[in-house]
């Protein structure tokens, strides 16, 4: 198979994040200060208990999918052979879900929250045909990125034309719930025209054994933000939920630009360490974690210097108790973009899902347990369910950091010169902010000169240090700026 531009695919994927910033930031904005606080929180509540059933009806395919495909890419009878297998295990599973969720909905909900968690279930049956692992692992990103695009601009025109009164929250749900359908069935119907089904090679056994440990890996997983919504919900309040859930959103959402980097990587370095050896695999992944940090840095200290703003922009007045949780937030989330990297980048191309499972296990369990002490004393609320949170994050991070160091004799360049300049530099964002605040000027003029200013350091220190990442970025940028001018000069 053509191997394909490994940045013209980060390109399309962040041309795709990019889209899944602007649409959710538009009408996620446009829905926080529309809809009822008590009707979103309900939503929030019946989403963060459905994701758990998502999680498990998902089974780990996404996962096992892209990195076993990704190996065997070069040869269609296997990737059709494996594409058959991990259909219908997804039948399977997301069909028992189903059943499982449907009880559970109807035995812990009433009225107008049982219809919500009734409506979501449509999501779980368009989760049967979820095979967007195929087309990431054959990296077919500009389809991806096309179909996305489309999809998302009518998801958005359908909440502007049929959600209007703060009220209408099960047509919001009916919305996106028939957007997942959408979604699912144009990728199934394009990895079909492409991929036959074989199931003379039906051979569930052999998948099932590792789709069973990433499926554990995935649960274990559930353990922290997840399952601090879930307990926010039954101990606090629906509310709660919220004000849990759209700082963390925010900063998740506009990271997802750089997350394309890891994304993107993960088919690649499987690959790479398969065919080609552990030392090009070593100087590949050094180049994706300082291109990560280079981006992801800035983006998390800037959001959180400006967060008072972000929150009065996104969600208006009635949700400002929430800067503290967003500051918390963005540093939180430089923390679970290492562990992404150590499980996603390292772990997984290293087929170590077991010490995935252990490390991820063992500090979920301490979220549990932190989380529960809070509760006991009264003090659990969205910030300090963030405060454990971040704290396990950060032993799963570091226990994969030494496991790979000693165990798998790998130096996993994160604390590198390079990268703790680029830490240091967005660490001047917060003084910077500080002393542009103290002239109290009006609130687009102070934003405008704290991006300004922390963009003309960052960008400027790096520019008379000449930054590799800096340059390499700039060199594609203009390169594709030259391109397009001499194809118009040519006419």
């Amino acid at each position: 198979m053509e191997q394909k531009s490994l940045f013209k695919n980060i390109i399309y994927k962040a041309i795709l994040s990019f889209v899944n910033i602007m649409v959710p930031v538009i009408i996620g904005s446009y829905i926080v200060k529309l809809l009822d606080v008590d009707l979103y929180g309900a939503y929030n509540k019946v989403y963060s208990e459905f994701q758990v059933f998502l999680t498990f009806a998902s089974f780990g395919i996404y996962t096992y999918g892209i990195r076993e495909i990704s190996k065997v890419r070069d040869d269609k009878k296997k990737i059709s052979a494996l594409f058959t297998n991990l259909f219908v295990i997804s039948i399977i599973t997301n069909l028992i879900t189903i059943g499982i969720y449907v009880i559970y909905s109807l035995l812990s909900s009433t009225g107008i929250t049982t219809t919500i968690y009734l409506l979501m279930m449509i999501q779980l049956f368009a989760n049967i045909f979820y095979i967007e692992f195929v087309n990431e692992a054959l990296e077919n990103y500009k389809f991806i990125t096309i179909k996305s695009v489309i999809i998302k601009i009518l998801y958005m025109i359908s909440l502007f034309l049929f959600v209007k009164k703060p009220e209408d929250i099960i047509i919001y749900t009916i919305i996106v719930s028939m957007t997942a359908v959408l979604n699912n069935l144009a990728s199934f119907i394009y990895a079909k025209k492409r991929i036959s089904f074989d199931f003379s090679k039906i051979s569930l056994k052999k998948c099932l054994v590792p789709l069973f440990t990433i499926l554990i890996i995935t649960n274990v997983d559930l353990l922290y933000s997840q399952l601090d919504r879930i307990m926010l919900g039954k101990f606090v309040s629906d509310v709660s939920v919220t004000m849990y859930y759209i700082p963390y959103y925010l900063i998740s959402m506009l990271v997802s630009i750089p997350y394309a980097i890891i994304n993107v990587s993960i088919p690649r370095l499987a690959y790479v360490l398969e065919n080609k050896g552990k030392e090009e695999y070593l100087l590949n992944l050094s180049r994706i974690i300082s291109s990560l940090y280079f981006v992801i840095l800035p983006m998390c200290f800037g959001v959180l210097v400006l967060a008072h703003e972000a929150i009065l922009l996104y969600a208006g007045e009635k949700y400002m108790a929430m800067v503290p949780t967003l500051i918390l937030a963005c540093l939180s989330r430089v923390i679970i973009s290492t562990e992404s990297i150590m499980t996603n980048l390292v772990s997984y191309p290293n087929n170590k899902e077991k010490q995935i499972l252990r490390f991820s296990l063992c500090f979920g369990l301490s979220n549990l347990i932190m989380n529960s002490i809070l509760v006991y004393f009264k003090a659990f609320n969205p910030l300090t369910a963030l405060i454990t949170t971040t704290i396990a994050e950060l032993g799963f991070a570091i226990g994969q950091y030494i496991y790979a160091k000693k165990k798998l004799n790998l130096n996993i360049p994160i604390l590198t010169k390079q990268n703790i300049t680029y830490l240091l530099l967005c660490v001047l964002f917060i003084p910077i902010s500080y002393v542009i605040r103290l002239f109290k000027l009006n609130f687009w003029i102070n934003f405008g000169l704290i991006v300004i200013t922390c963009a003309a350091v960052y960008l400027g220190v790096l520019l008379l240090k000449r930054d590799d990442n800096l340059f390499l970025a700039a060199s594609k940028v203009f390169g594709k700026i030259k391109k397009v001018i001499r194809r118009k000069a040519n006419g």
